[in-house]
């Protein structure tokens, strides 16, 4: 930012958070075809808190002066561009791997995703060749683990169960292949550690101890977890909070709406509060404050009020 935030304005302290560019803590939203002008205007207030967004699908029916437009507006603000996944099965699918890739480098996107969210997980060697090529386009190469819905896909054993050691397997073979990062698709987290506040709370330990192996396994940093978009905002900002009661304020999160970046990042802080959740969700970051009184926050103020108080 070019000037001070409203809070360092005031003198306030909250959770330090890394400056772009930032390897962890990454935000990555959804834009699902939004004017030029609306996303400007997002950006002007808060495109220091977003690293990368997509643009799905929905804008290949847009004018390729639109897209080229708003890809150099992103830029201009420091935010990386990817094309949404389904852009690239698509080409994947109709033989045209090399000619999109070539395109979309000429329009300025220079990240990748690549996935098998709607189609078959292509086989290990075909999906590291095709990462290999991406990232020699001079992508950075972003790969995707899961499927929206439980058929076919070889990361869980049934629509709420998942696969660790599959789950893994796919993930450790886009890495090596040359993927930065992993997304981890939402549709897969929310049916596995549940739909809202109350699913979740229920749920737990099991299907977060889940969860959390696999991130053992992987690295939290590598990992971007997916929270959809299409789901109502109750249920995303619960699983959001969840993310971060997890693995704290600095958890790579994807999918995030444009018009609710400023949501997800107080959320991060502990400043905005998430019901369903009990005292859990009640301002954790004041809490600590209060605890605090007046000396140092606990460095780990956003897991230190115990589970108990979520039934509260």
């Amino acid at each position: 930012m070019n000037s001070p935030s409203f809070a360092e304005y005031l003198g306030l302290s909250l959770h330090e958070r890394d400056a772009k560019p930032r390897a962890r803590g990454i935000c990555m939203v959804i834009d699902t075809g939004q004017s030029l002008p609306v996303v400007e205007g997002i950006l002007q207030s808060y495109g220091h808190l977003i690293d990368i967004a997509k643009l799905t699908e929905l804008h290949l029916t847009v004018p390729v002066e639109r897209i080229r437009e708003k890809v150099a507006l992103y830029h201009r603000h420091g935010v990386g561009v990817q094309p949404g996944g389904i852009v690239v099965e698509l080409a994947r699918l109709q033989h045209r791997e090399a000619e999109t890739l070539e395109k979309l480098r000429r329009l300025g996107f220079d990240h990748l995703e690549v996935s098998a969210s709607s189609t078959s997980r292509r086989e290990g060697e075909e999906e590291r060749r095709f990462v290999e090529i991406a990232t020699t386009n001079g992508f950075t190469v972003m790969g995707e683990v899961g499927k929206k819905f439980h058929a076919g896909d070889r990361t869980r054993r049934s629509d709420t169960e998942l696969d660790i050691d599959a789950t893994v397997a796919e993930m450790r073979m886009l890495l090596e292949a040359g993927a930065a990062r992993v997304y981890w698709e939402g549709h897969v987290l929310r049916r596995v550690m549940g739909d809202t506040a109350a699913d979740i709370v229920a749920r737990h330990p099991a299907s977060t101890d889940a969860v959390t192996e696999v991130v053992r396994r992987i690295g939290l940093d590598r990992l971007v977890f997916e929270v959809s978009s299409m789901i109502p905002y109750v249920q995303r900002r619960a699983q959001q909070f969840w993310l971060v009661r997890l693995f704290g304020p600095d958890v790579n999160l994807g999918n995030v709406r444009l018009d609710e970046v400023q949501f997800v990042e107080h959320i991060r802080l502990g400043t905005w509060p998430v019901f369903g959740f009990g005292g859990l969700g009640d301002h954790p970051y004041m809490q600590a404050l209060e605890r605090s009184d007046g000396g140092p926050v606990s460095p780990t103020w956003w897991r230190d009020i115990p589970f108990e108080a979520s039934r509260s």
